[in-house]
C-alpha cells in the first residue's frame, strides 16, 4: 500500500530533488492525484475490483460512492436461490422494456458525480453488483492505493509538474514516458490473471 508520501518524494528524486518540499507539495499531491485517477482509468485493475448489495426500492438503487463509471460493472439477482443475470441496456431505450424483462441501466444524478441503478422489474428487491472504484483520494494521510508501482504515478506526475512550471513546455516525451510505465505495468497485472469463462456473443448480459 502506497500514500501521498511515498508518490511526493518518488516524484522530488525524479525532479532532481533529494527531498519533498513542504512549499510545493500541496500542488503536486493534486498532479499524484491526477496522475493515479488516470492510471486507475486506464484498465480494470484487479485489486480495484469490488462487490456490493443493492437494495433496490421502487425499482431505484443507490450505487456505492466509489463507484466508477468507466469500467464494466455486472449485476445479478437472486431470484428463490438461482442468481440470475441483470441485462444492461442504454438507459435511452429504458421505454422499450418492461417488468419481468431483467434489465437494469445506470444513471448519473446530482452533478453527474453520483450514480443510480434502475429497473422495471418490481420483484428485484436486492441486487449483487460488482464493479471498479475509483482511485482512492490520497489527500487524507491513512488513506493509500493498492497500485504497485508508484514509480509510474510519479512521472505522471512529473508531467504535469513541468506543465505548471512553465504552460508552453513541450511534455509529449514525458506523456510517451508515463504511457510506457502504465503499459507495463498493464502487462505485468495480466500475465498472472486467472482465464476468464468464454461467453458467447448472445449471452454477454449483466454487463455495462
Amino acid at each position: 500500500m502506497y500514500y501521498q508520501d511515498d508518490f511526493l518524494t518518488t516524484l522530488a528524486y525524479l525532479m532532481g530533488e533529494r527531498s519533498v518540499n513542504s512549499t510545493t507539495s500541496g500542488p503536486r499531491a493534486d498532479m499524484v492525484q491526477t496522475s493515479l485517477e488516470e492510471a486507475y482509468q486506464a484498465y480494470p485493475w484487479r485489486f480495484a475490483r469490488a462487490n456490493a448489495t443493492l437494495s433496490v426500492v421502487s425499482g431505484v438503487a443507490t450505487l456505492p460512492t466509489n463507484y466508477d463509471d468507466n469500467h464494466l460493472a455486472f449485476a445479478k439477482f437472486d431470484n428463490g436461490g438461482i442468481a440470475e443475470d441483470l441485462s444492461a441496456v442504454d438507459p435511452d431505450d429504458e421505454d422499450e422494456y418492461e417488468d419481468g424483462e431483467r434489465v437494469v441501466w445506470i444513471e448519473a444524478i446530482g452533478d453527474g458525480d453520483a450514480y443510480i441503478l434502475r429497473t422495471k422489474d418490481t420483484d428485484v428487491s436486492t441486487v449483487r453488483f460488482r464493479y471498479q472504484k475509483k482511485a482512492p483520494n490520497l489527500a487524507t494521510a491513512s488513506t493509500g492505493t493498492p497500485y504497485f508501482n508508484k514509480r509510474t504515478i510519479a512521472i505522471g506526475a512529473r508531467r504535469d509538474v513541468k506543465l505548471g512550471q512553465n504552460p508552453d513546455a513541450d511534455i509529449s516525451q514525458d506523456q510517451a514516458l508515463f504511457e510506457r510505465a502504465l503499459a507495463k505495468d498493464i502487462a505485468t497485472h495480466q500475465v498472472p490473471a486467472p482465464r476468464k469463462k468464454r461467453r458467447q456473443a448472445a449471452g454477454r448480459t449483466g454487463e455495462f
